[in-house]
């Protein structure tokens, strides 16, 4: 028999697992804020179009609504699957498929489209899904300008902008039917979850289960993975049985309090990217690891070390070429952004900047394709092949330190009214 008064309780359930208002529900359903309170104390019933606006609204079936027994199938000893769709579709991928290795900024490009926060749309009203949005990322998480470097853990701006805020949730802190818990919790409340792997295995956006929550559904990001990074498909979910038994952190989406204005994000990376890429010390024992110019000394100095000891293979260019190349791309790529986003910002000098960036784009694009061939060269040429490398690495380094040099210039109004915000940190 229909209940009123359950079917109540099960929306006032649905919009508060959504963290809505009363007010806020009426705002997205164009109803009065008293009609909300009526329907939850069970004194009215939305009528059949809002019903399935509400479903819509909160990705679950106008049954669940009518039925209220169907929240709790999570209790039952027989399984069930739970997915959350995007807030608005997606489209298909549109962007260049390589490089795109940063395996972070194309899983913060899925959290974005996920929530329907992508304003640009195509003609059938999807969400644009290019490499825009993994552009900004890899700079507002400072890792296109570093060397195979990790860098602070918060990534705080990144998500701020999206109006989202995040808790980390470690494994060893939970028994396995809590941590499973933990994340169901969450997906059955409309957010996704980010499940990161302390080993080399895909960090996973979850946004469905099944199995009891021992498996879950989404999508699979792979640091230096180029074409699993590419696919953002959410009609396409991968599945992860047994996902809890590995080291692990949980990341929760939750939302914030506030939002970052983009260009505030955006002169928050443009400083630290300046400080970071002007950096002429090395910290730490791998040399090809860190960030700033000093890569390209310690660079060139390792060429003079293979040349000195006639070594039978170019060592050093595999994989940093291919690093280096993308980087510096979409460092590139992140000051073209910034003269749109940023007002004020001197676009003629960050021109020239980006101009000295293209020769440096031109140079590592031919680094990586000798770091291609690296096993095909006769062993008689690999000392001119090193020393050619180590020309263009020192012009390049020229190029940049100019580059920079423009690029403070052009934000120097920032520099006068902003204190810059801390560097990041080294890591290795």
């Amino acid at each position: 028999m229909f209940d009123v008064k359950k079917m109540g309780e099960q929306i006032a359930h649905l919009r508060i697992g959504r963290n809505y208002t009363q007010e806020q529900l009426a705002e997205q359903l164009k109803v009065s804020p008293q009609a909300v309170s009526k329907w939850e104390n069970g004194k009215a019933v939305p009528e059949v179009p809002l019903l399935c606006e509400i479903s819509r609204l909160f990705n679950c079936s106008v049954d669940r609504i009518l039925d209220p027994s169907a929240c709790v199938l999570r209790n039952m000893d027989f399984d069930y699957e739970f997915l959350v769709k995007p807030r608005i579709p997606v489209a298909d991928y549109s962007g260049p498929e390589w490089p795109k290795s940063i395996s972070s900024a194309s899983l913060l490009t899925a959290v974005k489209l996920f929530f329907g926060l992508e304003q640009r749309k195509d003609i059938k009203g999807r969400q644009i899904n290019d490499d825009e949005e993994y552009i900004l990322q890899s700079a507002l998480a400072n890792i296109c300008f570093g060397y195979s470097y990790s860098p602070d853990k918060c990534i705080h701006d990144s998500f701020l902008i999206y109006g989202l805020d995040y808790e980390i949730h470690s494994k060893a802190d939970y028994s396995e039917n809590e941590f499973i818990a933990l994340a169901r919790r969450q997906i059955e409340h409309g957010y996704p979850v980010i499940i990161i792997p302390k080993e080399y295995i895909d960090t996973i956006l979850a946004v469905g289960f099944s199995d009891h929550g021992q498996t879950l559904k989404g999508l699979g990001f792979l640091e230096g993975d180029d074409q699993k990074n590419a696919r953002i498909n959410f009609d396409q979910l991968n599945q992860y049985a047994g996902w809890y038994k590995v080291d692990c952190d949980m990341m929760i989406l939750k939302p914030s309090n506030e939002k970052m204005p983009l260009e505030k994000a955006c002169v928050n990376a443009l400083l630290r990217g300046m400080t970071l890429l002007s950096n002429n010390e090395h910290c730490g024992e791998d040399k090809m690891q860190g960030f700033g110019v000093v890569i390209y000394r310690n660079w060139c100095n390792l060429l003079r070390e293979e040349n000195q000891r006639n070594a039978d293979q170019i060592e050093c260019v595999f994989p940093h070429a291919f690093i280096h190349y993308e980087n510096k791309l979409r460092t590139k790529q992140f000051f073209e952004l910034c003269i749109n986003i940023i007002p004020g910002i001197d676009k003629e000098l960050m021109t020239l900047a980006i101009n000295q960036y293209n020769d440096i784009i031109a140079s590592a694009t031919e680094i990586a394709a000798i770091a291609h061939q690296r096993d095909s060269f006769p062993k008689d040429s690999l000392k001119e092949k090193r020393s050619h490398i180590i020309e263009m690495l020192r012009r390049s380094s020229e190029q940049e330190e100019l580059a920079l040099n423009y690029i403070q210039k052009a934000a120097a109004y920032i520099l006068k009214s902003i204190t810059p915000p801390q560097a990041a940190g080294h890591g290795n």
